[in-house]
């Protein structure tokens, strides 16, 4: 009878247990190339600089519009309730010579339309301007390229970020497992009047102690899991799981210590030379303002009067007009104008030259701080590798004598709680040498290189 109700029981918790799983929705394991470019393919801020750079075409296209042929047409409707005067020689009309007569003409309904096509043919400005186009376009490249740095840096350091806090929380598992052990230990001991009543409250203290810095710990990672969905552009609803080789974090130290910085290759430094080019060929353009224009234009126009709003009668004449002809433009006097205007392009190209030399000065300082910052993290992750290990060391010599009543109890808990603090240095260590190679990575203008994964 027992053996047939447990054989009923098993089906049903099967099917809660298959239910509970289909609920639970398996964590997504992410590696952090994958994130870094779900990342991108997510951030508005790449996203509107490639949109920029799909309003410049536009630019572009406007502008090459205004040197094909302008067609514009007019058609105009006046009614005049009062005509115009005008004074003819009076000798048209058999009049002495020198006088004038008054006469109104005209129609008080006119109707005149117009079409007229203008074309230009040379404008020195906009020759020297078109250079321009090749230097925008790398100005905007430039400045995607500056927007995906920026995303991959702010991603990267979450992911590692995320990797130490869940690192602290195994670290912190384990310490508590070990003091579940030590607490059983010590209630046996109880029971046999070899430990006292405060040795087994000592351990519930530390174990409480532990037990508040792990829910920390997990509401840190799940703040961390859902700003990396975030940038990753990864449901809310979908569980992912950051996975990355830690096991040794200082493996690829080398590999950056022959990191060379090269600024004519940083973003910042080639988007400073690109704005010089752009502000030299501006201002190349407003002297090139001051040669002559020259365009070609042809008009075709209409005209019927009449007394009254019928146009449309066929015994009623229209009267038409036509003309080509050439316009050049002759620059003579602006009040300085230009020259004033070249003058402050200049100015602007100066500014960006004290910019590009500072940014030298600036890059240098800044790769030399990330060279210093990583070989000093280097060193200390060593350090504190080796300090785990002695931790671990004294705390099992001291488990193993507390078990043969050699060791206090309190001896033991200092050296579980001095583990404890190692392993979170060591983790937070960790996360410090990994930011130190991103920094390193960012000042020397090959972040990129991340991509690749460490």
């Amino acid at each position: 009878m027992y053996l047939y109700a447990m054989k009923s029981l098993i089906l049903p918790l099967c099917c809660v247990g298959a239910l509970l799983a289909q609920a639970q929705p398996v964590a997504r394991p992410v590696r952090l190339s994958e994130a870094l470019q779900l990342a991108l393919s997510n951030s508005a801020q790449v996203k509107k600089t490639r949109l920029d750079r799909q309003a410049l075409e536009l630019r572009f296209k406007e502008s090459r519009s205004a040197f094909a042929p302008q067609i514009n047409a007019d058609l105009g409707l006046d009614y005049l309730p009062v005509l115009p005067t005008n004074f003819l020689p009076a000798n048209l009309f058999g009049g002495p010579d020198g006088g004038y007569v008054a006469a109104t003409l005209g129609q008080p309904w006119q109707l005149t339309g117009t079409i007229r096509v203008d074309q230009p043919i040379y404008n020195e400005a906009a020759r020297r301007m078109a250079p321009a186009a090749n230097v925008s376009r790398g100005i905007y490249d430039l400045l995607g390229n500056r927007a995906e740095e920026e995303v991959l840096f702010s991603t990267a350091t979450v992911f590692y970020q995320t990797l130490q806090t869940e690192q602290l929380l195994r670290a912190v598992n384990a310490n508590l497992d070990k003091l579940d052990a030590l607490e059983r230990m010590a209630k046996l001991q109880l029971a046999n009047d070899y430990a006292i009543p405060t040795d087994v409250k000592r351990i519930r203290v530390a174990r409480a102690n532990l037990e508040a810095q792990r829910h920390n710990l997990l509401d840190g990672i799940q703040a961390l899991h859902q700003t990396l969905q975030f940038l990753c552009g990864i449901n809310y609803d979908e569980p992912l799981d950051p996975v990355e080789e830690m096991a040794n974090p200082a493996a690829d130290s080398s590999r950056w210590k022959t990191l060379a910085l090269e600024l004519e290759s940083t973003t910042e430094y080639r988007l400073l030379q690109r704005q010089l080019e752009l502000n030299r060929i501006q201002a190349r353009s407003l002297r090139g303002e001051l040669a002559p224009s020259l365009s070609a234009y042809a008009i075709t126009a209409f005209q019927a009067q009449r007394s009254d709003a019928n146009f449309f009668e066929t015994d009623r004449r229209w009267y038409g007009l036509g003309a080509i002809g050439f316009k050049l433009k002759i620059p003579v006097f602006d009040g300085f104008q230009r020259r004033r205007r070249v003058a402050q392009m200049d100015i602007e190209s100066q500014k960006i030259e004290e910019d590009r030399r500072q940014l030298s000065q600036a890059k240098t300082l800044e790769f030399q701080q990330a060279r210093n910052q990583f070989e000093g993290a280097v060193q200390m992750l060593r350090t504190q590798e080796d300090n785990v290990a002695l931790a671990h060391d004294i705390t099992d010599n001291l488990l193993l004598q507390y078990k043969e009543g050699v060791a206090s109890l309190t001896d033991l808990l200092n050296a579980q709680t001095a583990l404890t603090e190692a392993e979170t240095h060591y983790w937070q260590q960790v996360f410090s040498y990994k930011l130190s190679v991103l920094k390193l990575l960012k000042s020397a203008g090959k972040l990129r290189l991340v991509m690749g994964g460490e």
